[in-house]
């Protein structure tokens, strides 16, 4: 009995030194949890978009009568700043939990007196001014009948067709045509007062960049190292007017180490976290870029192990972990968040009919003298023949 004292004697050592430990293991459905272990999830970045969306309904006031302008029908486009804002949740599908030593509630960003479960992070805001760069529309086409539209579209493709123009009779054929087009771009009647009446729709998405999505209104594609989403809800709409902006965010993904140790291990020494990484993001309107720049992005980082003193000392302010509540609870967290997809709210625009009329009228005017303009360069051109 003497000679199997020490070993009982170093066994309790040991086992003492591993309840000092902490180890970390990956969770499962076959997991159980002993004791005190605590579960915890690893963080991941999702992006909120908030965009307004303004309907443009053409109306005109006509002998004291105001009515729908039955011509193009109503358009949709993107006129308001967007906001987009980076949020941190936890990721249910990196799951781990802590065996021997556990780590205090102020090693999770979700315990706390200030805790929450959803964390803003920053975000970015597209001004009007930059929306309006790349896609300016034009209020008085709205207003125009097919033949006024199909007019100006050929002054348009004679503008850049011009130096095609070899021979005083080809200058004379299209100095004709030009007459003919402004012709059929002049409005006889002073009392047919078109106007634009503008509501909005305020549409609220939240994405993951690093998953791929299939639904209405937001879908998504993969091209070698690149993500593309697609924001583009027609459904909103439905039959009543015609969706002309669609926003895109492509995120070029960064080359990142792989981490199999816990694949092939029951546990490891020490919390696993993920090191978020730079990924290149871009936020297009109509294939224009709007703004460029790298975002870090949790779940598209590398997933590393940092010990405890180093956590405890907050060596690295990158470690952001999410005590898990419970199933049920945290089910109930995500569900309130992503309630958030496809919300909508409407609202009227500020504009007065007399300032959409007045906006009208001056792009009527400017199509007018773009057209004065291209006749006056080509009667020159048709001299020098």
């Amino acid at each position: 009995m003497k000679t199997l004292q020490p070993y009982f004697i170093l066994l309790l050592v040991m086992l003492s030194s591993c309840s000092q430990k902490s180890y970390t293991a990956l969770y499962n459905e076959n997991s159980i949890l002993l004791g005190d272990e605590v579960k915890y999830h690893l963080s991941k970045n999702l992006l909120k978009l908030e965009i307004v969306y303004t309907l443009n309904e053409p109306r005109v006031q006509k002998n004291g009568l105001d009515q729908p302008l039955g011509l193009n029908g109503s358009q949709v486009t993107i006129e308001d700043p967007i906001k987009i804002t980076k949020l941190l949740v936890a990721d249910k599908s990196q799951t781990f939990f802590i065996k021997g030593k556990q780590l205090s509630d102020a090693s999770f960003v979700n315990i706390g007196d200030k805790a929450k479960d959803v964390i803003i992070k920053d975000s970015v805001t597209i001004s009007s001014e930059n929306i309006e760069a790349v896609n300016k529309l034009q209020l008085a086409f709205l207003t125009d009948s097919n033949i006024e539209v199909g007019a100006y579209n050929s002054v348009l493709e004679i503008k850049n067709n011009i130096s095609k123009i070899k021979t005083k009779d080809e200058a004379e054929f299209t100095l004709n045509l030009l007459q003919l087009y402004k012709d059929q771009s002049t409005r006889a009647s002073k009392d047919f007062k078109p106007y634009i009446k503008k509501s909005k729709i305020r549409y609220t998405v939240i994405i993951d960049p690093s998953q791929l999505y299939s639904n209405p209104g937001n879908w998504s594609k993969l091209k070698g190292d690149k993500i593309s989403h697609t924001i583009a809800p027609k459904h909103l709409f439905k039959d009543k007017a015609v969706l002309n902006d669609v926003i895109t965010i492509e995120v070029q993904k960064p080359e990142t180490a792989s981490f199999s140790e816990l694949i092939n291990q029951k546990s490891l020494e020490g919390i696993v976290y993920r090191s978020p990484a730079l990924g290149k993001v871009t936020v297009s309107l109509n294939k224009q870029a709007l703004v460029k720049g790298s975002l870090t992005i949790a779940q598209l980082g590398t997933v590393k192990i940092i010990a405890v003193n180093d956590l405890k000392n907050q060596a690295n302010s990158s470690v952001m972990l999410f005590k898990s509540k419970g199933e049920n609870n945290l089910q109930v967290k995500n569900d309130k968040l992503f309630k958030l997809h496809n919300t909508t709210e409407h609202f009227d625009a500020n504009e007065t009919v007399e300032a959409s009329q007045k906006v009208i009228r001056r792009e009527y005017e400017n199509k007018l003298k773009n057209i004065d303009l291209l006749i006056l360069k080509l009667q020159e051109l048709e001299k020098e023949l």
